[in-house]
């Protein structure tokens, strides 16, 4: 997470905010060869000076603003983008170093004896030259090497991308006592949500949606590895308690230490001739369902505060029924949704949805997700995967 700067007021638009958490995340390694531009750029102040005084200046004083104002430019950048709480200081010490400069050169005896002027001005006009071609070869250098990571970027999202496609169909589905939706947006920077439904044995179905936390291919192939995992673990066995709990053991040993998954499971059982369908739900550390009832003609929400799974290896997970009616809707939506923000700051978050879904419930499933992407697109700006599931019973 970006940290929070006063600067932040003037970077209001995602894309501006992007480029700010660049300039704070990139090593400074990667920033060497733009700090050695930056560098030479600034230092030819000294020199060019000196050429506006006809190169009388003494060649000892002109390199040693050359390299203070080199390094106060660097100094000033690096306090921008990374430490702008000590901007202030930074002016101090300019305006504290340019008095002891000008006090300690004059101190010294023998350094500031005039070179001839046609000398200096020779002098000044090749430094400025030669540091002009440095800080445009730095700056050549420093494009070069980011335009290779782009690429490797560009690369891995694209195949993040192509995982993220294949793995991650749009779901429609009718069945006798229900129809299904689900569909997943991806934002530029490829997540790992899942939503997936799996016919099982018995006549019923397993639906879900799952996040891995983090983003690009390495959440990617997770994604996919989780996937496989519930669908393997779903022939001998269909309670989403044993599911998670089986999926907690075997994450561990697969992912990398700071990544885990969120997931909401929903076992929805064959056709009751009663009408009324008993159905069993577990929430790992997602958004509450939103239960939409035909009966009461309101949104309930359904929550439950559990750990993520594959975070912590001994973690235990519970399930709840839920009687549903015909009418009866199920709406699960991921973080992507709910913590979409506007230019204000403002989260969509449950409220919006559960009024987008009281509107437009009568619609058909397809039609509710166009209604929720189209108020998200209309004002929300998406920074992560944008996905969701819904139930209809009959």
């Amino acid at each position: 997470m970006a940290r929070t700067t006063i600067f932040d007021p003037l970077f209001r638009t995602a894309a501006r905010k992007r480029t700010f958490v660049y300039w704070q995340t990139t090593p400074l390694r990667r920033l060497a060869f733009l700090l050695l531009a930056l560098f030479c750029l600034f230092g030819m102040i000294g020199f060019i000076v000196d050429l506006f005084a006809l190169g009388q200046k003494p060649v000892i004083t002109v390199i040693i603003w050359t390299v203070f104002t080199g390094a106060m430019a660097v100094t000033y950048l690096l306090m921008v983008i990374r430490a702008p709480r000590f901007l202030l200081l930074a002016v101090i010490v300019h305006l504290l170093g340019s008095r002891l400069i000008a006090y300690g050169i004059h101190q010294l005896p023998g350094l500031l004896d005039h070179p001839p002027s046609a000398s200096g001005v020779r002098t000044a006009a090749m430094a400025v030259l030669v540091l002009s071609m440095a800080s445009c070869l730095f700056f050549l250098i420093f494009i070069q090497h980011e335009g290779r990571h782009s690429m490797r970027v560009q690369t891995e999202l694209s195949l993040a991308h192509s995982i993220q496609q294949t793995l991650v169909p749009k779901i429609t589905a009718e069945y006798p006592s229900l129809e299904i939706y689900g569909a997943s947006v991806p934002s530029e920077k490829v997540g790992g949500d899942i939503v997936d439904m799996v016919s099982l044995p018995d006549g019923g179905l397993f639906a879900y949606v799952a996040d891995i936390a983090g983003h690009g291919l390495s959440a990617g192939i997770l994604m996919g590895m989780l996937k496989t995992s519930v669908r393997t673990q779903l022939l001998d066995q269909s309670c989403p308690t044993v599911v998670f709990e089986r999926l907690n053991r075997v994450l561990p040993t697969v992912k990398e230490n700071h990544m885990y998954a969120t997931c909401t499971a929903l076992r929805l059982p064959a056709t009751d001739s009663s009408g009324c369908l008993a159905i069993e739900y577990a929430i790992a550390a997602q958004p509450p369902i939103l239960h939409y009832s035909s009966e009461s003609q309101c949104v309930t929400r359904l929550g439950d505060e559990q750990l993520p799974i594959g975070l912590l290896p001994e973690a235990s997970y519970r399930s709840h029924q839920l009687q549903v009616r015909q009418n009866d809707l199920l709406l699960i939506a991921t973080d992507g949704i709910l913590d979409a923000e506007n230019r204000s700051g403002e989260a969509f978050g449950l409220t919006r949805l559960e009024d987008v879904l009281l509107r437009h419930h009568g619609s058909t499933l397809a039609d509710i997700a166009d209604s929720i992407h189209k108020t998200l697109r209309a004002s929300y700006q998406q920074a992560d995967d944008q996905s969701l599931l819904m139930v209809r019973f009959r």
